[in-house]
């Protein structure tokens, strides 16, 4: 079962309660049950288990905001009628199932790609005993997908609102390219593919006719696609930025300097993976304010570490008030260590560091150890 995950399982019936029970204790999910059948709990589950009013809209926005699968053993008409209002988008929304009160079937109804709904239906079936039921057309069809391939690669997809016409193209068998610009290392294009599915890993001249292309790249720079091709990128997030700054630095100081200095070297803002700068600096609320605005974490070294790494310019006056030679270069690198993409690879420095009023700035970037060839 997927551990790292938080789960839920909820009922507001006493046979779902035997059904909610099974899956609580194979899935480690905690079980939500409507209050009138607290006697009924099992005892090894009672202590870890929730009782509500039995009103599913009351206990909804919990849910949503605490768990990133929720699993209800009830009519699937009450779930989609009461989830409705909290659905936000793909990127958000929890894994929602839903299973019959006999634990015949187990359905994947919203995230089923990015949210795991499917991976989780299938965990649960096999752990269970249940069916279950999946609709996502490219796991139905057993063909890629660009939603799962950009989990494979810790990528964003780019614009988002293109997935469903080229994951449409995908299922409906037109010739689809995928341009892996960077030989990552993909699982999901590996082996034998389905017939419509073509690879290359650089641009094709003259291009190939296919209905839309999946273009796997953190720059900018990529030519456009020819007219009447459906796209979307996959921008793998691999950039790791070492930031040092004066005292006192704002963030959008800093956050003016980082979008000037990633368009200069056609890098994609969603390219950031993570964020490094000395530890004398884990105060410093410009820096904290940034790593928070672009949603990435960061990584704070001591002088002994950043000290250590070699880079092209060391700094006797960053030494002499620092303590170590260098800040932003070490730190870009040492945080990718950190906070790895998930394929196997090394970080090395993509850009010098470069000062920017009172922000001093280098960017690091996570490549293969060993490019992937297209076969």
């Amino acid at each position: 079962m997927s551990g790292e995950k938080t789960l839920a399982v909820v009922t507001i019936t006493r046979p779902g309660l035997v059904v909610a029970a099974k899956i609580a204790r194979e899935s480690g999910a905690v079980l939500y049950v409507s209050e009138r059948y607290l006697p009924n709990i099992p005892e090894d589950l009672r202590a870890e288990s929730r009782p509500f009013d039995g009103v599913l809209k009351n206990l909804l926005p919990e849910l949503f905001a605490r768990y990133d699968g929720i699993i209800f053993i009830m009519a699937l008409g009450i779930v989609v009628r009461s989830i409705g209002p909290l659905i936000a988008d793909k990127t958000r929304d929890p894994a929602v199932l839903v299973g019959d009160v006999q634990g015949k079937f187990i359905i994947s109804v919203l995230s089923g790609h990015l949210g795991g709904a499917n991976r989780l239906a299938e965990e649960i079936a096999r752990a269970t005993g249940a069916m279950a039921v999946v609709t996502t057309g490219t796991d139905v069809t057993k063909n890629v997908a660009p939603d799962l391939i950009s989990q494979e690669i810790g990528a964003e997809l780019d614009p988002l609102d293109q997935l469903k016409r080229v994951s449409s193209a995908i299922v409906d068998g037109d010739p689809v390219l995928f341009l892996n610009l960077e030989g990552l290392p993909v699982p999901s294009l590996m082996g034998t593919l389905k017939p419509n599915i073509l690879k290359a890993d650089s641009f094709p001249d003259p291009f190939p006719q296919v209905r839309a292309a999946i273009v796997i790249s953190s720059r900018l720079s990529t030519p456009p696609l020819p007219p009447g091709v459906e796209g979307i990128s996959l921008v793998p997030r691999a950039v790791g930025v070492g930031i040092g700054c004066n005292r006192g630095t704002s963030s959008d100081e800093i956050a003016e300097a980082l979008t000037a200095l990633l368009a200069a070297h056609r890098l994609h803002p969603k390219s950031l993976q993570c964020f490094g700068s000395i530890d004398l600096k884990s105060g410093e609320q410009g820096i904290l304010d940034t790593a928070s605005r672009f949603s990435r974490p960061i990584f704070f070294f001591s002088r002994d570490q950043l000290g250590a790494v070699s880079v092209p310019n060391p700094s006797g006056v960053v030494l002499k008030y620092v303590g170590t030679p260098s800040v932003a270069e070490p730190a870009a690198l040492l945080a990718l260590i950190q906070s790895p993409p998930p394929w196997r690879g090394h970080p090395v420095l993509e850009v010098e560091k470069q000062k920017s009023g009172n922000v001093t700035l280098a960017l690091a970037r996570w490549v293969p150890d060993t490019p992937t060839p297209n076969p």
